[in-house]
């Protein structure tokens, strides 16, 4: 009962501290946005707003749980957070749906359908549909505590109704905040007050969703043969040339007839576009580079095993014009050089994951990163989950996370130092400086040193019974 509650606990904080993660900020302001323009407004509205916009959080998160659910019993596996990024298909659509919301806002189009107070319907759909939108935009990012929480939700020693209260305590945690400024008066006094900003306001933020269809974009480039990406961003200009015509042509200045007639053409034009414009045919994954493995002299490929067998064995730069020169994940290259007593730095990563963007540029590759690389000659080794990956996937498991970043240490003699979700500068730079002190470079080279008997590739070995730091 204890472990279920602190898992509750963390959910709830994980869900609100998503509010501010890169996945959700975009979103985010277009809803802080909403909640501005409606400070005026009767407070019986604006508590009907957050509650809509928490219903649509709460929906999809209850769809995500039964998704969970129903394949965990299906085929009794251990799912990740924010593994549909893995489709390319759900990318696609994701990264449209950006382009509309991000011209929408810049004024090209009016979504006025049921979302618009002057329909009728008090605008209350578009708060829920902000809602799904910010819960989507929310899996490809891991906040601190929700990596635990999604472990225990997404593992399958929980129950059904373990899982589906995780969920929903996401939910709330990400909801929470709006919801309290929709029900609490003093903190709805702390947001500026309306006025002639809003309108540049609103299409600054229609070119942060353009921002987050660039970078969605940027996932499904490495998803898709180059021919599939580029047809993909000819689409993009044909749906955006269907939204500005059906608002140009088909506006309510005209008569209904005519808007229906515009609107069914634009949705012809698009459909026929999509129809000859996308392939998502999957691109062939890379093989496994050895770029980094040991060698004679600096010298590198076939000679690695050579090296591995050699004690005083030369490894290739580990940095490369100001550069780190990570090698791609390669099961057997892990094993060759803990057998020789050099450990692994493993970055789990993913085109999609913002959080792993954002600690690449911050803390990563950095000059005191690098320098510590170079001087410990620790094997930097990235693990790209883009795409599916089912021995990426299996490690992940084997570490007892459900969520990318991960930032793992793999020692010879098979045990392993697992950082946090969000690491910091120093937190890196100790891990590796810790893992040099016990394993220093001049020792590499033998091939099977103290504490490191090792046999076969398979995770359990590799990822072993680690302390996390």
């Amino acid at each position: 009962m204890n472990e279920l509650l602190s898992n509750i606990g963390a959910a709830f904080v994980g869900g609100m501290i998503l509010n501010i993660m890169p996945c959700v900020l975009p979103v985010l302001t277009m809803k802080v946005f909403h909640v501005i323009e409606k400070a005026k407004e009767d407070p019986g509205v604006n508590r009907r707003h957050g509650l809509a916009y928490a219903a649509g959080i709460l929906v999809t998160f209850f769809v995500f749980a039964a998704v969970v659910i129903g394949l965990r019993a299906l085929i009794g596996t251990n799912l990740q957070w924010g593994q549909q990024f893995q489709n390319p298909i759900f990318v696609a659509a994701l990264t449209a749906l950006m382009v509309i919301f991000g011209l929408n806002a810049l004024g090209v189009f009016e979504i006025n359908i049921g979302m618009s107070e002057h329909e009728g319907g008090g605008g209350y759909l578009a708060s829920f549909v902000n809602g799904v939108v910010a819960s989507i935009m929310s899996t490809p990012c891991s906040a601190p505590f929700l990596g635990a929480a999604a472990t225990y939700a997404l593992g399958t020693g929980a129950t059904w109704w373990q899982t589906l209260l995780m969920f929903t305590f996401i939910g709330l945690g990400l909801a929470f905040p709006f919801l309290v400024i929709s029900f609490v008066p003093a903190a709805g006094k702390l947001l500026p007050r309306p006025g002639a900003w809003m309108e540049t306001f609103k299409q600054l933020m229609g070119f942060t969703l353009l921002g987050a269809a660039v970078w969605l974009f940027g996932a499904l480039q490495a998803q898709l043969p180059a021919k599939g990406a580029n047809w993909f961003l000819s689409f993009l200009i044909v749906l955006g040339m269907a939204l500005w015509g059906g608002q140009k042509f088909g506006g309510f200045e005209h008569t209904a007839r005519r808007r229906w007639l515009v609107h069914v053409i634009a949705v012809g034009i698009t459909a026929g576009a999509g129809y000859w414009m996308l392939d998502f045919t999957r691109a062939e994954r890379p093989k496994s580079s050895a770029s980094l493995a040991p060698c004679e002299g600096g010298a590198e490929g076939g000679a690695g095993q050579a090296g591995a067998d050699h004690a005083s064995a030369e490894v290739a730069p580990v940095v490369v014009d100001g550069k780190i020169r990570w090698a791609d994940f390669d099961v057997k290259l892990v094993e060759r050089e803990l057998r020789r007593g050099r450990p692994v730095f493993m970055d789990f990563t993913a085109e999609w994951c913002g959080n792993c963007k954002a600690n690449e540029a911050l803390v990563i590759e950095t000059e005191e990163v690098r320098q510590k690389l170079t001087q410990t000659k620790i094997l930097p080794m990235k693990a790209d989950y883009t795409t599916e990956d089912e021995t990426i996937s299996a490690w992940i498991t084997k570490l007892g996370r459900a969520a990318i970043p991960i930032y793992v240490v793999f020692y010879p003699d098979g045990t392993h130092d697992l950082m946090p979700e969000k690491i910091s500068k120093s937190m890196l730079l100790e891990a590796l400086a810790k893992a040099s002190a016990k394993y220093p470079p001049e020792k590499f080279g033998g091939a099977n040193p103290p504490g490191a008997e090792r046999t076969g590739t398979e995770p359990t070995r590799a990822v072993g019974e680690g302390k996390s730091l």
